[in-house]
């Protein structure tokens, strides 16, 4: 034993207490049994007697239990460390390697979370040591810094937060705990949860309100538009000067395009990338030594052509087509490259036609274009009535409490069911818990649905409806239908569902 040492390692041989108080039996891990039990022990009579050298003392008080089972490693504590074997020796559970150990960890492996066992694997981390998030679904599953908690040695614990108290049990699915698996939460884990809150939260009236959205679409058609060659020609005046004029040649291209996620209106725009989802051409227009002024009014009549389901162009063959909307109009990929040089002479001739290609002459938008409805451009603005929910936060505390289980029992000593035998909550059976044989074949059928209050009244105004509009014969049955329409059929429904909506089988009462 090093005379350095303040706190020594140890591990539970025992830790049935025939006094109940939290003693165990234990070695240190630098001892052997045998070495400190006296030549005449007596292992059936010395036991747990004043002659064992091996009893240790919870150094918590006896009001908080936590007694370690056996294998599991301690720390000890000597009032007196000159003389350890005598009685004035206490201990504390332990650490363990992660949480998810938390039913058992042998020894050894508690002893890799000290300098004596540096040479062990150390668990995986839970929590990012950077960001200090949790890891998967584990999040709220362990106590939080801050929270004061006590930990059951499965999925129950108590935690105990600033303004709130949380009791639970099956908090997560045990089989994914061992090893280094990180535990998932269980849905239907069973708490009780009581919470206090600063503001009391208090919901208006509604408010009917008118909003506006955008709607996207798919967009069925792409008209692409390409000015391919200018041309300057001079020619000689009748004086003797020259004279020049410039023409253009071009083509315009509709492309009905896939319905996919790319091509919904708003993703469609002059840059998307879209051969992909281009299908042939199905109208191409050609056109060849036109003067800009032409060259414009030819693709604007084709997108307007487009746009009013039929392209009728002088000197061109018509073309139709139905459910058009919306479609976009654009430069080709070739004709937005030049507009991307503007030091360039092709700039000057792409940028001129660009500024003049317009579905109406009074647009704003030009040479790239969303067409979501005839004669509109731009995105289809909806209009919708909605009602608003209206919610107010009052500087008021308020508190909640919650029982939450898959069954619940409300059970009174002092009272039973006249038809149904008396729930004996027997201590012998029920003293340190009902165990789920009792549940089911004692309290469950000596119990009653409880009742939801909304739904039965529901049931009782319809009979008081019935019976207020109701006419009949002296010498006949009641008409099944009353004056206000009520009839005996929407009782009898309510009625034949009552075991599903009136009462709720899973939480009972006596």
């Amino acid at each position: 034993m090093s005379e350095y040492n303040i706190i020594f390692q140890g591990f539970v041989i025992n830790n049935q207490d025939p006094l109940m108080l939290g003693r165990v039996r234990a070695v240190p891990i630098a001892q052997t049994e045998s070495a400190l039990l006296p030549q005449d022990w007596n292992p059936k009579k010395d036991i747990w007697t004043e002659k064992d050298p091996l009893i240790y003392l919870p150094l918590l008080p006896y009001y908080i239990s936590q007694i370690p089972k056996v294998d599991e490693y301690i720390h000890i504590f000597y009032y007196n460390e000159s003389v350890v074997v005598d009685n004035s020796k206490f201990y504390l559970q332990g650490p363990i390697t992660r949480p998810q150990n938390n039913n058992f960890e042998n020894w050894h492996n508690s002893e890799s979370m000290m300098a004596s066992g540096s040479f062990l694997k150390r668990a995986n981390n839970i929590k990012d040591p950077i960001t200090f998030e949790i890891k998967g679904l584990a999040k709220g599953i362990y106590p939080e810094p801050g929270d004061n908690s006590i930990l059951g040695r499965g999925t129950s614990d108590l935690i105990i937060k600033e303004d709130e108290v949380l009791i639970r049990a099956g908090k997560n699915i045990i089989s994914q705990t061992a090893g280094f698996n990180l535990p998932t939460p269980r849905q239907n884990r069973a708490f009780l949860q009581l919470s206090s809150f600063s503001t009391e939260k208090k919901e208006l009236t509604p408010k009917e309100e008118t909003i506006t959205s955008i709607k996207s679409q798919l967009v069925k058609y792409l008209v692409e538009w390409e000015i391919t060659n200018e041309v300057q020609i001079n020619t000689i005046t009748p004086a003797g000067g020259t004279t020049g004029a410039t023409f253009y040649d071009g083509n315009i291209k509709l492309y009905p395009l896939l319905p996919k996620e790319q091509t919904k209106s708003t993703v469609v725009n002059m840059n998307t990338p879209l051969d992909a989802y281009k299908s042939n051409s199905e109208y191409t227009l050609e056109f060849t030594g036109k003067s800009k002024e032409d060259g414009v009014k030819i693709i604007n009549q084709f997108i307007m052509g487009v746009n009013n389901g039929k392209i009728k162009i002088e000197e061109y063959p018509k073309f139709r087509l139905k459910n058009q909307f919306p479609f976009y109009f654009r430069p080709t990929k070739n004709n937005i490259e030049k507009l991307t040089s503007s030091a360039s002479t092709d700039y000057d001739m792409v940028n001129y036609f660009f500024k003049k290609i317009k579905l109406l002459p009074s647009d704003r938008q030009s040479g790239s274009v969303l067409v979501s409805e005839k004669n509109v451009i731009g995105e289809k603005i909806t209009k919708e009535n909605v009602t608003l929910r209206q919610i107010i936060y009052k500087p008021k505390p308020v508190t909640y409490g919650a029982i939450v289980s898959d069954f619940l029992y409300i059970l009174s000593h002092k009272t039973d069911i006249p038809s149904k035998r008396k729930i004996n909550l027997l201590p012998k059976e029920t003293l340190y818990g009902i165990d789920q044989e009792y549940f089911t074949e004692n309290i469950l059928q000596n119990t009653d649905a409880m009742v939801r209050g909304n739904e039965l009244m529901k049931l009782l105004t319809l009979i008081v409806k019935f019976l207020r509009s109701h006419v009949h014969n002296p010498n006949e049955a009641p008409i099944p239908i009353g004056t206000d329409g009520t009839s005996i059929d929407d009782i009898q429904k309510i009625l034949d569902d009552a075991d599903n909506s009136i009462l709720n089988q899973n939480i009972r009462i006596n």
